[in-house]
């Protein structure tokens, strides 16, 4: 069993958050917003351009990104009302839900696909991944912009620094990666530049996991509600898997993507739109609930492949949703005297 590959992945990011969590005294606050801004304005641009890069969509696999879209929508929706029933009005609400409707495939899910159903199948989730790609680069700044509390002076100042964000890395990265594709040329004609972007995006998922030890809060409320949220969101997310059954067919692939983290591409987003002058985002609680969505994820992706893959396929969402949802319902109900006092858990004294 601790010979498969998708459990050792699993296993090595929490090897990596533990020696995060060792080392954490040895860094100061600076030292660990250095490490996020390498990760915000190095590594994570590096991947993007990389991923972009690879798109391919052929018309007889228009399902998979077709799914995407219908999944993206679902998140969004489902988020919005379960945080609506279950957080105050304000920050901590705002924050949960456009974090909690992104989500990360390729970090959390690709490498369980590719192992334990294949390569092709691999190809397929990537373009069930492409919609959720276009909704965090394109619309999710969109809708924290419109979503945020910010005041009309904060906005338009925001409004007025679109020049410097024709340089951000991000953004470069993002059009250079659709250009490429575009243009159909082959990452693997940028010889050693496309070899040092590799080794950049590459190196994200170390680093970050690092830092996921260093600053995830566990003392609180904060973790009890970030899971509890989880909870539910993964209960709402094999609803859809059912749902996309149904009527399209389902299989272990589209069960793992259904399946995946939260995206830290949305936490990135929020820290970049709080940067600008939009407020009512707390970025500390959407680090926290990537952080506590990882573990969440990779154990669920365990128990799916080491079970056979119609057995899984029968067992995890049907029994899953309503053990999760009622899992998460129960917390949240328990946690109302804290929820509705957002201090007593959501206000984080520490920098974002």
């Amino acid at each position: 069993m601790f010979e498969s590959v998708g459990l050792q992945k699993a296993l090595s990011f929490m090897f990596m958050a533990v020696v995060g969590r060792l080392v954490k005294k040895r860094f100061t606050a600076e030292h660990v917003a250095g490490i996020q801004r390498l990760i915000l304005d190095v590594m994570l641009p590096c991947m993007i351009f990389k991923s972009l890069c690879s798109i391919q969509v052929s018309a007889g696999l228009l399902k998979w990104p077709a799914l995407g879209v219908a999944f993206a929508a679902w998140q969004l929706g489902t988020a919005f009302v379960f945080c609506r029933l279950s957080l105050a009005r304000g920050t901590a609400r705002r924050t949960a839900i456009l974090q909690l409707a992104t989500a990360a495939p390729g970090l959390s899910a690709m490498v369980f696909v590719k192992e334990f159903v294949g390569e092709e199948a691999a190809g397929m989730a990537a373009l069930f991944d492409l919609p959720t790609k276009v909704y965090l680069i394109f619309g999710l700044p969109r809708l924290l912009a419109l979503a945020g509390d910010g005041e009309n002076g904060e906005v338009s100042q925001a409004k007025k620094k679109k020049q410097s964000a024709l340089l951000d890395p991000l953004n470069v990265a993002i059009a250079a990666g659709l250009a490429m594709a575009a243009t159909r040329t082959k990452f693997a004609a940028l010889s050693f530049v496309g070899r040092g972007v590799t080794a950049l995006a590459d190196a994200q998922t170390p680093v970050l996991f690092v830092l996921i030890g260093m600053k995830l809060k566990v003392s609180g409320a904060t973790p009890a509600v970030c899971l509890a949220l989880l909870a539910v969101r993964q209960a709402a997310n094999y609803a859809f898997f059912l749902l996309a059954s149904a009527i399209a067919g389902g299989d272990l692939a589209l069960l793992l993507a259904c399946q995946a983290a939260v995206s830290v591409i949305g936490w990135s987003q929020m820290h970049k739109i709080k940067e600008a002058g939009v407020k009512g985002y707390d970025t500390a609680f959407a680090f926290d609930v990537v952080g506590f969505s990882m573990p969440l994820a990779m154990g669920l992706q365990t128990m799916a492949c080491l079970q056979d893959p119609k057995a899984a396929v029968a067992t995890m969402a049907p029994y899953g949703a309503p053990a999760l949802l009622g899992l998460g319902a129960t917390a949240l109900v328990a946690l109302q005297p804290s929820l509705r006092e957002s201090r007593a858990w959501a206000e984080h004294p520490r920098a974002d």
